[in-house]
């Protein structure tokens, strides 16, 4: 477990910590966990000093408001994240609709004559600016609007409307192709507005989707990734720290100074997660954790941090017998994945089996050959000297085989389950006759997840929807140094286990696979606006998510800035990977405990850049509301939203 380098002095944690604590009870009173309290009782109380720490009763008292908050918040996860994806689907149809008539309208303006692809959007942009920018406001109950004013959660659209208001003053809406008469096909009816009134309406549509999508991933990392994973690591620490006040004199008092200590270095961690979702998520470079793998990191070490404090307090507590008189700490049965509720991962999905420690080990080492010869592979192809689309075919087979053995060896049975309504889109996209900037948008949440993206790729059930003769070759923007942990240092010197290091692996995939890497890519301009640029020869993948997830229901936002560098005319097509971080949990750190079992991926139907982004404008450098709502396509077709026992 990494240990912050960074936490401040202890008094001045204990302050921090008291002020976060006594913040966060008011947005719990605000949102009705103290009910049936008293409000003058509604106090944290304060930690003291080094010197002179909280005593034994105010340690309950702390332990009381935190299990009240902590008992409160399933139901309440459930009864919003319900009310939001209902909201959700009933947008979903339209958005889709909307896309199929944008693509009808634009075919009818080019073959008129009317302008170019280039003026079409422009047109399209301006109407959807009004839209974007319209006097809708979201409401919001009294505990959301509490978070909002804790800036652990924002109003849907808030960005956008003041984008919106930004961008209107230099934007044209009174040019008079936007009154000419279309036809326009919606489910079997034909209409024959003027333009603007079949733009307005699909820019509206998109709009309430923008919105409907924004508030479901709003609601769930506030109430998923925040809220129900920081409970229940605040409640653990809060029992911890009591025991060990309830163990002076009892056992050794080093040992409970240790546990103290501990606790201590938990608040610290508890502080930095505040701190990352207090974090404005409109900034293109975050000064914390919010879109980067440190943020899964920390969430990561917060629960291995967790689970050893249960484990240690209850081995002191068991020291002590029958003299101490309070329960066993138990471990959240969320960090136990042994929850109930909605949006949780499916029932069908997941581990079939449980390994040995032994065949765990063997498939590993098995899983090293398999990369060291398909490593070899690919130096093979790059001394070849072949041409480009001759060497992209051979990496991408070498690449193929190399999923395709790898599942086999751990006994993952993949499954392709393309969404309804993707047909469609697709006709009206004309998909299958090719020409399209294509980006495939994955969810992150496993090391599985490259050589399940591989076998998809291949899959009839793809190839089929996407209109493809055989799989395709395509790229891919991946994070440097990502063959890292196959490093092992012996003292001074470093191996790797795969049989190159890790910058080599870096090199191999840009310049045999025709991948871009994030920090090492050969170009010397911007790494996305080169991956941007290939896009015009071969589709792309995006693991837009950046990072694996700590724990199986933490779906982490995607990183707006991405689509800044992106051109509009993309269509990307998310996927959501079913069942896939059971099959390699990310903790504790170091986890080897692989198990073979069934991924179901759900493929998106294609989604408009043009009719999503926001309009392409210098000043304009985020796409928060469109990032905010590929997470939403992302949560919804990777968790159910019905309840479970």
């Amino acid at each position: 477990m990494d240990i912050p380098k960074d936490l401040p002095d202890l008094d001045q944690l204990l302050a921090l910590y008291d002020q976060a604590a006594q913040d966060l009870l008011k947005v719990a009173l605000s949102d009705g966990h103290f009910s049936t309290w008293n409000p003058e009782e509604v106090v944290w109380p304060a930690s003291g000093t080094v010197a002179q720490p909280l005593g034994l009763e105010g340690l309950r008292q702390r332990a009381r408001l935190i299990t009240t908050i902590y008992e409160g918040i399933p139901p309440r996860r459930d009864s919003r994240l319900a009310e939001a994806h209902q909201r959700y689907t009933r947008a979903l149809p339209s958005y889709h609709q909307a896309n199929c008539v944008y693509l009808q309208l634009r075919r009818q303006f080019l073959a008129r004559g009317a302008g170019n692809e280039r003026d079409f959007l422009q047109l399209y942009q301006a109407v959807y600016l009004e839209a974007l920018g319209r006097e809708d406001p979201f409401p919001l109950d009294a505990g959301e609007a509490a978070l909002v004013h804790v800036r652990v959660a924002r109003a849907p659209l808030a960005h956008g409307q003041a984008v919106a208001e930004k961008l209107q003053k230099d934007v044209e809406v009174d040019d008079p192709r936007l009154d000419e008469t279309y036809t326009c096909e919606r489910n079997g009816r034909e209409t024959a507005p003027t333009l603007r009134q079949a733009l307005r309406q699909l820019a509206e549509e998109v709009v309430d989707f923008l919105a409907a999508g924004e508030h479901l991933a709003i609601r769930y990392n506030t109430f998923s990734n925040f809220i129900w994973l920081g409970i229940a690591i605040w409640k653990v620490i809060t029992e911890v720290e009591l025991l060990a006040v309830a163990l002076e004199g009892k056992v050794r008092q080093a040992w409970c100074d240790k546990l103290r200590f501990y606790a201590r270095l938990g608040q610290g961690m508890l502080l930095k997660f505040l701190q990352a979702h207090q974090e404005d998520p409109a900034q293109i470079k975050p000064k914390e954790y919010w879109y980067g793998q440190q943020y899964s990191y920390l969430t990561r070490d917060m629960i291995d941090l967790t689970s050893e404090l249960v484990a240690g307090a209850n081995r002191l507590r068991g020291q002590a017998g029958a003299s101490c008189e309070l329960p066993a700490v138990e471990l959240p049965p969320l960090l136990r994945n042994q929850v109930s509720g909605r949006f949780l991962e499916y029932p069908h999905v997941g581990p079939s089996a449980k390994l040995p420690g032994w065949q765990r080990y063997w498939r590993l080492w098995r899983w090293i050959g398999l990369f060291r010869r398909g490593l070899r592979r690919k130096l093979q192809i790059q001394r070849a000297g072949l041409e480009e689309q001759a060497r992209l075919e051979a990496a991408w087979e070498n690449n193929s085989e190399w999923a395709v053995r790898s599942l086999e060896l751990f006994g993952v049975e993949v499954r392709v389950v393309i969404d309804p309504h993707f047909a469609a889109v697709a006709k009206e996209l004309e998909l299958a006759k090719g020409g399209h900037k294509i980006i495939f948008f994955p969810t992150h949440q496993s090391l599985l997840d490259h050589p399940v993206m591989y076998q998809v790729l291949r899959s009839p059930e793809l190839m089929a929807a996407m209109g493809w003769p055989k799989p395709v070759p395509c790229t891919q923007l991946a994070r440097a140094r990502l063959m890292e942990p196959a490093v092992v240092r012996f003292g001074k010197h470093r191996f790797s286990l795969i049989g190159v290091d890790a910058q080599q692996a870096d090199r191999l995939l840009e310049e045999v696979d025709g991948y871009v890497i994030l920090e090492h890519s050969q170009d010397t301009g911007n790494p996305t606006q080169r991956f941007a640029k290939l896009l015009e020869k071969r589709p792309g993948v995006v693991y837009g998510a950046g990072t694996t997830a700590a724990f199986a229901l933490q779906c982490l936002p995607i990183q707006h800035g991405l689509f800044a560098q992106l051109p509009q005319d993309i269509v990307i097509i998310p996927m959501a990977f079913r069942g896939i971080h059971a099959l390699w949990p990310k903790c504790p750190k170091g986890n080897l405990d692989l198990s073979p079992g069934l991924v179901e991926v759900v493929v998106s139907p294609p989604m408009l850049g043009e009719t999503t982004l926001l309009p392409r404008k210098r000043a304009l450098r985020t796409q928060l509301e469109p990032a905010t709502l590929f997470q939403a396509v992302h949560i919804a077709a990777l968790l159910n939203p019905e309840p479970r026992p």
